[in-house]
């Protein structure tokens, strides 16, 4: 598998040939596109990024989106904290806990 966050950013800021390497270069030992799960996390991504992520993506893949493409939607919101990283777990269960019923 494959995770890429902010996966508008990098395509649209030329990074596909590095995209392109990682997946499908001659080093590479990543399965095909399809056979290979493939994530790609952003707030905004515009059409013609969307075309050119495809290329990337299973012929049947899910496009999950909340509120408008390209906006902000009021729906999110952000809670930073400042956290030691070893007690990184135990807080994330905790907001977890705290949060349980708020969850889809």
């Amino acid at each position: 598998f494959i995770v890429l966050d902010e996966a508008d950013r990098m395509l649209d800021m030329g990074f596909e040939p590095q995209i392109r390497q990682i997946v499908q270069g001659p080093e590479s030992d990543m399965p095909t596109k399809e056979l290979r799960q493939t994530l790609m996390y952003s707030a905004t991504f515009p059409r013609d990024i969307q075309q050119l992520a495809r290329e990337f993506l299973k012929r049947e893949h899910f496009f999950l989106q909340v509120g408008r493409v390209g906006s902000t939607t009021e729906s999110i919101t952000q809670d930073v904290r400042e956290v030691d990283d070893a007690d990184k777990r135990t807080e994330l269960i905790n907001v977890l806990t705290e949060h349980q019923n708020e969850f889809m």
